[in-house]
This record gives C-alpha cells, sequence and structure tokens, in this order.
C-alpha cells in the first residue's frame, strides 16, 4: 500500500505539471501493484488520473490529425519515427491486430501522444460510406421546405456537391428541379 500511495504521489504531480503521459505511466505501475495485492480500493482510486490523463492523450492525438497507413508494411518503430503523434489507422492488410498492440506498446513506452488502431480494408470503406451518408443526410434536412423551388434547387446542388454520391439528394434534387420548371 505504501508503494502505491508513493508512485501515485508522483503520479499526481506529473498530472498537476502536465507532464500526462509520465502520469499515465505511473498510474499504470500503480495499478499492477494494487491488482497484484487484491488492493481494489486503490485500484479504483488509480483509474480517475489514469482516465484523466489517457484523456489528455487521445485528444491531442486526435488535433495532430489522423494517418492511414496502408500497401507498405513498416515496423513500429518506422511507423512511429514518421508520425511521433496523432491517429494512427493501420489498415488490414498489411497490418494486424498484433501490430497494434505493438506500436501502442512502442508509443507509450516513448511516451507519444499516439493513439492507434487496426481496421479492415472492408470496415473502413463502409465507415467512410456511412459518413458521407450521414453528412448527406444532414444537408438535405437543413435545407428549409418554406425555400422557393429555385433557391431549393440551388441548396441542394450546393449540397450535392459536397457529398457527391448521395441517392436521396439526386433524387430530391431532381423533384425540386421538375417544381422549379412547373414554377411551383
Amino acid at each position: 500500500m505504501n508503494q502505491i500511495n508513493q508512485i501515485m504521489e508522483r503520479a499526481s504531480a506529473a498530472l498537476n505539471g502536465t507532464r500526462y503521459l509520465e502520469c499515465e505511466r505511473l498510474c499504470l505501475d500503480a495499478l499492477e501493484l494494487a491488482r497484484a495485492s487484491g488492493d481494489f480500493d486503490s485500484y479504483a482510486r488509480i483509474l480517475l488520473p489514469l482516465q484523466e490523463c489517457r484523456r489528455i492523450r487521445r485528444q491531442t492525438a486526435v488535433d495532430a490529425g489522423v494517418h492511414v497507413l496502408s500497401g507498405e508494411r513498416l515496423e513500429a518503430e518506422a511507423i512511429l519515427d514518421r508520425h511521433p503523434e496523432g491517429c494512427l489507422l493501420l489498415t488490414d492488410p498489411p497490418y494486424d491486430d498484433k501490430d497494434e498492440a505493438m506500436v501502442r506498446a512502442l508509443a507509450r513506452q516513448r511516451e507519444l501522444f499516439v493513439e492507434v488502431l487496426v481496421m479492415d480494408h472492408a470496415a473502413l470503406r463502409r465507415s467512410f460510406e456511412s459518413q458521407l451518408e450521414q453528412i448527406g443526410d444532414a444537408a438535405i434536412v437543413a435545407i428549409s421546405d418554406d425555400l422557393p423551388p429555385v433557391q431549393a434547387v440551388d441548396a441542394l446542388a450546393a449540397a450535392l456537391e459536397r457529398v457527391g454520391d448521395h441517392e436521396i439528394a439526386h433524387q430530391r434534387l431532381a423533384a425540386t428541379a421538375r417544381r422549379a420548371a412547373r414554377g411551383s
């Protein structure tokens, strides 16, 4: 218990000093000791500062941008040399869950603001398509039904320009253009 408290005092100082990755490492050390000794009260208390420093790491990584790695296969060291911060999306293939774990472990060891995830190409494609669909749906909903048909045509055309391939936007634009042609 005394060792856990000492580690958490250092973790608290690191957190207060905005040394978030050092705090995370110390929290993980304390968490391991608490679990090994069955000290679940300490275990629970450690989770709050751990959550805070991980939240900041994630936000910092997101702010640094998303890097998609596919095609050429790199070792964990080379990946982190090229991308020492940010969100790393490793596509499967050539990467797999083991690569994700190695990159994450090395990023933690190097104390980098990095988040890493492996996603297969099909899931990435579905995610991209789903995001485009949601953007298109939102763009359509944002256009007021009270607009005169000609203005609605322009608004829908602008929305379609952004989302490209959105079936309902095409259909709604066609229907609105027909209304504009009728002058209604």
